[in-house]
């Protein structure tokens, strides 16, 4: 026994030496597509080597070549002696000798961008000489669209689509010491499938609008009769969970001010006559989200909303907030639509 606590000591204090370093560089530092790259491995010790390149190739070599034949980002990934604890991954970036530029989503030039969501279009300007050169981004084939970036005239430009169009052209001019270059790239703009937040006026009217995560498009008519009559039914003031249906009146016995209350997220939110509060399920940390008269209110748990009604427009917030229900967002407006009585959520995607 006491050989065995010798050698485990041995083999912990071996452990504990070995404190080999992993990494690699590469030259030329700003490769262009079709250029052979020496990639140089400069770790300490290892006698087996993995690379990855990031575009599906990999080698064993201790100091591969590689060509990439297409411009873009790629993580490269040096794994030595087949040991996860010794990797190391860095991020290259491959340029056009003529500038070009990549789209954050993977294949969008053939599967499309979806709409609402970020997409970041980075210029790829081959410069080894670091020439002073500018960028100039513009969009054109639609209007359906918003800058996210502080500036257009920037190495990146970051923005969203609001509509699905068939074609979308992004452009971009650089200029390079002087010489001007402009590329074009195009990309259909495609529709997602998502819930809807329906809702009901107190003169009857039914408008329908749906939700891409922290964003929402134009509210439209509803006009299906099956999704009407469950609206007019809408309520909450009542909700079964965990195997038990809970009431107004049963929760009243306990928060006698309570007029309606949605159970979400492993939280509460109730509102009263002083506004809109989030509490855990036992009722601990209970906290105030938004103060006024409060029609009604209903929770998306896919797009982690929960919305509520006031005199003049909608409103919605994150379902769960910060560490004991504080939030440190304000709520957001979902639309300027008078006296919403009844809100539901629409889980058929459309």
């Amino acid at each position: 026994m006491r050989n065995k606590w010798i050698l485990l000591l041995i083999g912990c204090a071996l452990i504990a030496c070995d404190k080999r370093t992993i990494n690699f560089s590469y030259s030329p530092t700003q490769p262009k597509a079709g250029e052979t790259i020496q990639f140089t491995n400069l770790s300490t010790a290892g006698e087996e080597w993995e690379w990855a390149f990031g575009d599906a190739s990999t080698s064993t070599g201790k100091n591969p070549t590689k060509i990439y034949k297409q411009a873009g980002t790629y993580n490269v990934t040096l794994k030595v002696d087949d040991k996860a604890r010794y990797t190391v991954t860095k991020s290259i970036t491959i340029y056009d000798t003529i500038p070009n530029f990549e789209c954050s989503i993977k294949d969008a030039a053939t599967s499309g961008i979806p709409v609402f969501e970020n997409v970041t279009f980075k210029a790829l300007v081959y410069n080894p000489y670091n020439y002073v050169v500018s960028y100039e981004w513009s969009v054109e084939g639609t209007d359906a669209y918003k800058i996210l970036s502080e500036t257009n005239t920037g190495e990146e430009l970051k923005i969203y689509f609001s509509k699905a169009v068939n074609w979308a052209s992004v452009w971009l001019k650089v200029t390079l010491n002087g010489e001007v270059h402009e590329v074009e790239n195009s990309f259909k703009i495609q529709d997602v499938k998502t819930n809807s937040v329906m809702m009901m006026t107190a003169d009857s009217t039914y408008w329908a609008q749906r939700v891409f995560g922290e964003r929402a498009e134009e509210q439209k008519p509803l006009t299906d009769a099956s999704l009407i009559a469950q609206l007019k039914t809408a309520q909450d003031t009542m909700q079964y969970y965990n195997g038990h249906t809970f009431t107004l009146t049963e929760l009243k016995s306990v928060k006698p001010d309570l007029k309606g209350f949605v159970i979400a997220a492993r939280k509460i939110y109730f509102r009263t006559d002083k506004g809109i509060f989030i509490a855990n399920i036992d009722g601990s940390f209970e906290e105030l989200i938004w103060t006024g008269t409060v029609f009604t209110q209903c929770a998306d748990v896919v797009n982690n909303r929960l919305y509520w009604s006031v005199k003049d427009s909608v409103l919605y917030m994150p379902l769960i907030g910060s560490e004991n229900n504080k939030f440190t967002t304000a709520p957001s407006l979902l639309n300027k639509t008078d006296s919403v009585m009844k809100l539901m959520i629409d889980t058929n995607k459309k």
